[in-house]
């Protein structure tokens, strides 16, 4: 689907909206939209806390001083948006940066306290809200302001292939949950010109080689080039050649933050970083479900899961009991009471993808039942029975 295309179906289904007077490039997320990335994220959140990773909270705005301690600041600095001080003595030093991504905080996160073999792997994530200079933003996909699931691993480097292994592992869990068939890249280095990157030649073939020995032994095919960044190999998880998410090891910042732990030896050592984005930024992958899907997304994942849509106003207290019946159950619903007509109410339903819609007239209202309209089929339902239907397709889906 032409990204064009894809942009009107979002809108048509009232995901987000763009407006002029606010910019290009800061899209609004509406109700839907929100409602899906907020089921994606809650379940994203859940398997890295399952998986150890320990929540973190790090500033969307910071002095730039963290960036220069990485490195990093004339790399990024046309792709960042930055707030000068009004004390033009101070000017410099008090530089603040909007967030762009959340590595150097993680790393000093890990540096306020001493780490020892026994807590390794340490690993940090959060759902971060970055700002990006895009410089030819489109829609949501592109945007100079979206949300990342951010996450950062610290290994000792005897167990480094355990925590890759168990990183794509939970990746690999997380986009199958989703119906995604992805696709891996191994992201090496020109050996040739090694003189470009920083690291030791030792240290790129090691980790090299437990990259392809950890997707071979997972049974995952993967493709290979040597775009790799100049501080690190990694793998670019994809879906339609498109970006996902990426798992980057980077030799680089643990020594620009001073960064160790004490190993089995007793003696001071570099952990191996690791970057991950679990799924990258959830405004890409909203729009990557909505291309997959087109709209009819699976019942976990739909915003709107029952619309109820009473046939007229002496109709609307059943239908409220009904939504609160619903709503305690864990179902997400909608009672429409706009003043437009009732055939007007379930045209846009259905136009919405809503799975199941609930009509109420007289004859439901008298027997205390519902009528449930599911694709093409429509049938007459007790209330209690359909929370069990409902209930056991989400256990499926």
């Amino acid at each position: 689907m032409e990204n064009l295309e894809l942009n009107k179906l979002a809108q048509k289904l009232e995901i987000y909206t763009t407006i002029d007077y606010i910019g290009k490039g800061f899209p609004i997320i509406l109700p839907n939209g929100a409602k899906i990335i907020r089921t994606i994220r809650n379940y994203v959140e859940d398997e890295e806390e399952r998986n150890r990773f320990l929540v973190v909270r790090t500033p969307s705005a910071s002095r730039a001083e963290i960036y220069s301690i990485e490195d990093r600041l004339q790399l990024i600095k046309n792709n960042i948006f930055t707030i000068k001080s009004n004390n033009e003595n101070e000017q410099e030093k008090n530089t603040i940066v909007l967030k762009p991504y959340s590595q150097p905080f993680h790393c000093s996160i890990y540096a306020t306290k001493q780490h020892t073999y026994k807590e390794m792997p340490v690993k940090y994530c959060e759902t971060s809200t970055v700002f990006r200079n895009e410089r030819d933003p489109n829609g949501i996909v592109k945007s100079r302001q979206f949300t990342l699931s951010d996450a950062s691993v610290f290994s000792d480097k005897e167990y480094f292939d355990r925590d890759l292994k168990n990183l794509i592992i939970m990746q690999k869990e997380i986009f199958d949950r989703l119906g995604l068939d992805v696709s891996y890249e191994l992201q090496n280095w020109k050996y040739e010109e090694k003189e470009n990157y920083i690291g030791q030649i030792e240290e790129w073939r090691e980790i090299i080689d437990i990259m392809k020995y950890t997707l071979n032994d997972l049974k995952i095919k993967y493709t290979e080039n040597k775009k790799a960044r100049l501080y690190g190999p990694s793998i670019s998880i994809k879906y339609n050649e498109r970006e996902l998410s990426n798992i980057q090891v980077d030799f680089e910042i643990v020594h620009r933050f001073d960064l160790k732990f004490i190993n089995k030896n007793n003696e001071e050592e570099f952990p191996i970083y690791t970057h991950v984005n679990t799924v990258g930024s959830y405004e890409n992958i909203v729009m990557i479900l909505l291309e997959k899907y087109e709209g009819d997304f699976p019942l976990w994942i739909a915003p709107t899961q029952v619309e109820i849509i009473p046939e007229g106003e002496e109709f609307e207290d059943y239908a409220k009991s009904v939504r609160r019946t619903l709503f305690e159950n864990g179902i997400r619903v909608n009672v429409d009471n706009a003043s437009s007509n009732f055939q007007n109410k379930l045209y846009r339903a259905v136009d919405l993808k809503v799975p199941y819609i609930i009509t109420i007239g007289k004859k439901e209202y008298q027997n205390k039942n519902i009528q449930v309209r599911k694709g093409d089929s429509t049938n007459s339902m007790n209330l209690e029975d359909f929370i069990k239907e409902v209930k056991n397709c989400l256990t499926k889906s």
